[in-house]
């Protein structure tokens, strides 16, 4: 948002214990409100987007700490998207674009885990809406909740990675409609944490049937404008 500092930190923090993160390396270019990857076959995480009117699509390894690299474009230069990750491809999803006004989006770009290069169109989120926040089970893309201007949105779509037009289709409703939340993925549920308009609750979803989302829990403090991780 206007206003607000952007920057190029990367942080690392550990799964085992808990504790601070360490400033580890840099991202190419200074940025708010991009979408995260991760590939563990190649060992990379991706951001794609962000509020510096960029479409950049960024890779850093997690074997060592280094800084970014510029590997290819999404279709459209956005931000406040959706990252969502499969076993071979980087999905971003939704979002604002800059260059249009910050007009809200609805497209689903597709980018190799396996080359360097852009991506491409593979289908839409079935509303245009900004900032949602994006989980991912074995077969399919989430992206809960967003900005749907002038309201916030509650609905829950889901999108296949495996046809090669990822149309998504709501499957059911967050507890409370919500944008700038956290996305989270265990193996069998996704979690939407926190959101804009500021609040601390954590709702969770299943992955195995198709159904609204339960409030399960708080966050020790109220936010939004987060990021999410999953181990």
């Amino acid at each position: 948002p206007a206003g607000d500092p952007e920057v190029n930190y990367i942080q690392k923090f550990t799964f085992a214990t808990t504790g601070n993160a360490t400033d580890i390396s840099n991202l190419t270019l200074s940025r708010d409100a991009p979408s995260g990857q991760s590939s563990i076959g190649n060992g990379y995480g991706y951001t794609s987007g962000g509020n510096a009117t960029t479409d950049r699509i960024e890779k850093f390894p997690f074997s060592t700490d280094a800084n970014a690299t510029d590997i290819g474009n999404l279709t459209l230069a956005r931000w406040g998207v959706a990252g969502q990750s499969s076993s071979t491809h980087g999905y971003t999803s939704g979002g604002r674009n800059p260059v249009v006004t910050n007009l809200d989006v609805d497209g689903i770009d597709k980018f190799s885990f396996a080359t360097d290069g852009d991506a491409t169109d593979v289908g839409n989120l079935t509303q245009l809406k900004g900032s949602p926040a994006g989980q991912q089970s074995g077969a399919s893309g989430y992206a809960s909740g967003g900005y749907l201007y002038p309201l916030y949105s509650d609905r829950i779509d889901k999108f296949p990675f495996s046809s090669g037009f990822n149309t998504a289709t709501d499957v059911g409703d967050l507890t409370l409609a919500r944008s700038d939340a956290c996305g989270q993925s265990s193996a069998t549920h996704g979690y939407t944490s926190g959101n804009y308009p500021i609040t601390s609750d954590i709702d969770k979803f299943p992955f195995s049937s198709d159904a609204d989302a339960t409030d399960v829990g708080d966050l020790a403090v109220t936010r939004g404008i987060a990021c999410g991780q999953s181990s």
